[in-house]
């Protein structure tokens, strides 16, 4: 009787079959111990029809600085914020090819500090000076308006610029003013006093220590919307014909991981400057 032969329980089994009159083994292992010991010299073998990990690389995550400044963005505690600045901070990551993130309700002076340390990555709004340069990469995106005049009512009639002449104007400490506004006021022979931030120079204007407060359209607006104690100062209809010279900027820390993406960023911001997609007065 012949006996058939059993399959071993291990991975090399083989069986005896006549061949030409002699017997022939098989060795069902051989393929295996081939393939499998080519694999384990060489890894990349194992995972051939395996996609290679990192070969799509995650975008980049910038963290924009910012308040709640409406009407250019609208940012109250627990919701995200809104508004055309954010719409176009989100075109802008799109069309840069990063994520946008956002800070927390920030406080300007604060976000300033942030990203001096590169502990935020971009602000928008702010005043170009030779300082700030050193310490930010910066691109124009807007007219800025840090001159706009607010009245008390103690306050005379400004209807022109000569109605400013010898009249005393509070400024504010913790703001940027273009350097060509400062050389006027001597011009025009107007006083200037100092308030240390918004709320202490409107204050100087309020309780009659000055004629006028000049400073930023939109964070004095919001302040006297904020504040009751201001809700007798007003926006002056005259104001001092724009100064196209002096644009708002966007700005990077130039100690942000991410500085590399910047002439991408600027390329694609200067696009939407020339689209009129960054105009918020």
């Amino acid at each position: 009787m012949r006996r058939t032969p059993k399959k071993s329980n291990s991975w090399c089994w083989y069986r005896h079959h006549k061949s030409d009159g002699e017997p022939v083994m098989r060795y069902r292992c051989i393929k295996w111990i081939l393939t499998w010991g080519a694999a384990f010299s060489c890894p990349a073998l194992l995972h051939a029809e395996e996609p290679l990990a990192g070969t799509a690389q995650a975008k980049p995550t910038l963290e924009w600085c910012l308040d709640h400044l409406p009407p250019r963005h609208s940012y109250l505690p627990g919701q995200p914020p809104k508004g055309p600045l954010v719409e176009m901070m989100q075109e802008l990551a799109a069309a840069s090819g990063f994520t946008l993130t956002f800070s927390p309700p920030t406080p300007l002076s604060r976000c300033l500090k942030l990203l001096e340390e590169g502990k935020t990555d971009l602000m928008t709004g702010l005043v170009q000076t030779e300082a700030r340069q050193a310490l930010f990469l910066m691109a124009p995106f807007d007219e800025v308006r840090m001159t706009s005049i607010f009245l008390a009512p103690h306050s005379p009639v400004i209807q022109r610029e000569q109605d400013l002449r010898g009249r005393i104007v509070v400024l504010t400490k913790d703001r940027t003013y273009p350097p060509a506004f400062l050389k006027l006021l001597p011009q025009l022979q107007m006083t200037i006093i100092w308030g240390k931030d918004l709320e202490s120079a409107l204050a100087l204007l309020l309780y009659q220590q000055a004629d006028l407060y000049m400073g930023p359209l939109h964070y004095t607006s919001l302040e006297l919307q904020k504040n009751p104690r201001f809700k007798t100062l007003k926006l002056n209809h005259w104001q001092l014909p724009a100064d196209p010279t002096q644009r708002t900027h966007l700005a990077m820390s130039r100690l942000s991981p991410h500085q590399a993406l910047w002439p991408k960023i600027d390329q694609a911001l200067q696009h939407m400057v020339a689209a009129n997609k960054t105009h918020f007065y």
